[in-house]
């Protein structure tokens, strides 16, 4: 399958859109069935459990905003520059990288905060 860089671009865009709307069914269907995350707190495997610590996060925020300050693209990987902002105060500069399969659903998330 051959996808363009602004595909996959879009891809992640609409991805961080839905996580700053905590908008977790709209996650589900973007995520593989074998799905992997990781960041500085959790390591999750499937999509019932990544599904779950996005839910922590959600329920643990009143509003979150990912804002994607950079986005490279590079085949089917995808790493976001950003600045998150938590209950319109604190702000996190992270890192993801998004891995998607060839079916363009996220495969793998890691999270790396800055």
């Amino acid at each position: 399958m051959k996808t363009t860089r602004m595909a996959i671009e879009n891809i992640a865009r609409d991805y961080f859109a839905a996580f700053s709307k905590k908008d977790l069914n709209k996650l589900k269907q973007m995520f593989s069935v074998n799905i992997n995350l990781r960041d500085w707190e959790t390591f999750a495997i499937g999509r019932d459990q990544v599904c779950q610590a996005n839910q922590n996060i959600f329920d643990a925020v009143t509003v979150i905003n990912v804002d994607p300050v950079n986005i490279f693209v590079d085949g089917l990987i995808v790493i976001g520059d950003l600045i998150i902002t938590i209950n319109g105060k604190e702000v996190i500069k992270v890192v993801d990288i998004l891995e998607f399969d060839q079916d363009l659903k996220i495969i793998s998330i890691k999270a790396y905060k800055g």
